[in-house]
């Protein structure tokens, strides 16, 4: 009797729990078009896909009640925690049986913080319904509506509402889902497969591998915007301009007043604009003919004041040309609205085509205002100095500043602590400096002198860039990145006695080949025993495109390398140095010279790289890269694949994959 009463206990258990919860028969719906709206607070049965057996492990609710579970595959058996870990971190278990040993995907630096989403450790019962919120706030942005009026005749959204439900997110659900790409997954990975399905070591509902966040507000999200000029009456100048979009298939400029993405100040100065174009009878260009002066407006919001850096493209070579119908307008401006400008700049571009910047930098004029706009760096405490980011209209910026921060948490906290860092497609540093600042303070919260990252290395081709980073890094502790103060600096004119002349005043003797030799030796130390890293290298930009730095050494001696390349994906260099297997007679080295002795074509310039984290805007490259990258020999396995709805409304997505090796 004693199995019957057993059975029909639990039969009765899953019966209670499928009338109070129905969504633990059906699944949690993860449709935009099928979205729940139960709130959970009970305890909820959470039943595993690849389990027949009648295991189940129940999940705490709000009220927090203990964990229990039946001892079955996929579970630790001690002490009857849960084998999968919560989600954020995962490393209190990870779906394997008692007697398997735990993978060390990285080294012990990998686990010495919880680096979970939620601000507790992983054992920690109360992340539940911390994962609750967080899911029901995805689905209101998932399924709730932009609401613009003027959608449908704008170019500028595809959809008005289920922001998630567009063409190119499910491409990139069938192209992770498929085979070719399922085999390469990570047995590390928090979403496994098992019998051709996936399951979820997180105790997520979602078992699919590839995510979709919607990391921001679906309005009044975008904080840059580059808008076309044209005449509000094509044979009368007093009519002013109008601004917005061009239409669909045309050169037609459609205005978009208070429009629902941007951000209320972007609405208010393009207002304040057109108005001005009429009061001062400011030319608008003219394509067909090629005269007229305003050719494009771009705005850009300052966060932290709401205040406006406005560029004014002018269909001209130089600035005096564009006198005194400029002047005219900027003064207009301050004077109409003298709060709402950060800044105003002019961009000369004469050039024909649609681009609407030129490539020159001596194009670019500032008139009024700051020469920067200055954000909080993502992960930084805004009640604290922790450290700025700085954008001038010269530098790439992304247009929806606060989605992006969540990407970049996702980058910072794939990154092992105590690692080496190399970013590539750097821009102005965002995500190498806010990982850089993030695992400085898990250091510095625990004490650990050999915690945070060891190393920062940054690249770009613009020079403008470089400025800006340098900017970035002044602002931030020295404790994090090794600096002192420009102020406090040595002067960089002082002669090197070592070097330049001794005390006498004689010439010093020249390095010899011994020294040489020694020097180089002592760069290439193994890796188990590497030297002390000179403060002045630990974070250091170089001017250089992406295949430039990786072939003059950016990314020797780094076990993490960053890369957010632009829509056509990574330069060809690139990719075939990530395609290159481990060369295990390589030396460790982190400056080029140490590997002199070999031919440069045998090089491994990416040989320690064992963590790849990829930001991709354009998801066709991102595929391709990935097929290459999987298919090399290289070793090369995905750990995780989200794709963030940056840009709600329009048919884009921006996917971050984890590779590791």
């Amino acid at each position: 009797m004693t199995p019957l009463l057993s059975t029909a206990t639990g039969i009765l258990l899953a019966l209670t729990t499928i009338i109070v919860h129905p969504e633990a028969v059906n699944g949690f719906s993860r449709s935009p078009h099928r979205a729940t709206h139960h709130v959970h607070t009970t305890t909820l049965m959470s039943w595993s896909d690849d389990e027949y057996d009648g295991s189940y492990r129940s999940s705490p609710s709000r009220g927090g009640s203990s964990t229990r579970q039946k001892s079955g595959r996929g579970h630790r058996s001690n002490g009857g925690q849960s084998g999968r870990g919560l989600r954020g971190g995962g490393r209190s278990g990870s779906g394997r049986g008692s007697g398997q040993p735990r993978p060390n995907r990285e080294s012990k630096e990998s686990i010495r913080y919880p680096q979970n989403n939620f601000g507790y450790d992983d054992d920690d019962e109360y992340n539940y319904p911390n994962n609750n919120n967080d899911r029901m706030i995805q689905q209101q942005r998932m399924t709730n509506s932009i609401g613009c009026p003027l959608f449908g005749t704008c170019p500028g959204c595809v959809v008005d509402n289920y922001v998630a439900d567009i063409d190119i997110i499910k491409s990139a659900q069938l192209y992770f889902s498929s085979s070719s790409v399922q085999k390469h997954i990570s047995s590390s990975s928090h979403v496994r497969q098992s019998r051709g399905h996936y399951y979820n070591e997180d105790g997520d509902d979602d078992d699919e591998f590839y995510k979709i966040k919607v990391p921001s507000s679906i309005t009044h999200w975008r904080t840059q915007a580059k808008l076309a000029v044209a005449a509000d009456k094509k044979w009368s100048r007093d009519a002013g301009c109008k601004i917005g979009l061009y239409q669909r298939n045309s050169h037609d400029v459609l205005p978009i007043p208070d429009c629902q993405v941007h951000h209320p100040s972007i609405n208010k100065a393009v207002e304040a604009v057109v108005k001005a174009t009429s009061v001062v009878r400011t030319p608008a260009y003219q394509e067909d003919t090629g005269t007229g002066l305003l050719r494009y407006i771009q705005c850009q919001v300052e966060l932290s004041t709401g205040k406006v850096c406005l560029t004014l493209v002018m269909n001209c070579e130089k600035l005096k040309e564009c006198q005194p119908h400029l002047s005219y307008l900027v003064k207009e401006l301050k004077r109409s609205e003298p709060k709402l400008w950060h800044s105003i700049w002019c961009h000369c571009n004469d050039s024909a085509g649609n681009a609407i910047f030129a490539r020159d930098s001596t194009r670019w004029h500032p008139i009024e205002g700051p020469p920067y706009i200055r954000e909080k760096l993502p992960g930084a405490d805004p009640d604290s100095r922790e450290g700025l980011l700085y954008f001038s209209p010269m530098v790439f910026r992304q247009a929806n500043y606060e989605g992006f921060g969540e990407i970049a948490k996702q980058v910072r906290e794939a990154i092992p602590n105590g690692s080496k860092v190399c970013e590539l497609y750097a821009g102005v540093g965002l995500l190498g400096l806010s990982a850089l600042l993030h695992h400085g303070k898990l250091a510095e919260e625990y004490n650990d002198s050999d915690g945070g990252i060891q190393w920062l290395r940054c690249s770009d081709e613009n020079p403008e860039n470089a400025r800006c980073f340098e900017r970035a890094v002044s602002s931030m502790p020295m404790k994090i990145t090794g600096r002192s103060p420009k102020h406090l600096q040595k002067d960089k004119g002082q002669k090197d006695k070592r070097t330049r002349k001794n005390q006498k005043g004689k010439p010093s003797k020249e390095m010899s080949i011994k020294d040489l030799m020694d020097s180089m030796m002592t760069e290439a130390s193994d890796e188990s025993n590497p030297p002390p890293v000179d403060p002045s290298e630990k974070v250091t930009y170089m001017q250089a495109s992406a295949a430039a730095a990786i072939l003059k050494g950016q990314a020797l001696g780094a076990n993490v390398l960053i890369v957010d390349p632009p829509r056509k994906g990574l330069d060809e260099p690139v990719l075939q140095q990530l395609c290159q297997p481990y060369n295990p007679n390589q030396m460790y080295a982190e400056k080029p010279n140490a590997l002199s002795h070999m031919p440069r074509h045998t090089v491994n310039w990416v040989n320690d790289v064992r963590t790849l984290i990829y930001v991709s805007c354009g998801f066709d490259a991102l595929a391709r890269d990935c097929d290459q990258l999987l298919s090399s020999n290289a070793g090369w396995k995905l750990e995780s694949a989200t794709g963030y709805v940056l840009f709600p409304g329009s048919n884009h997505v921006e996917t971050v994959v984890v590779l590791r090796r």
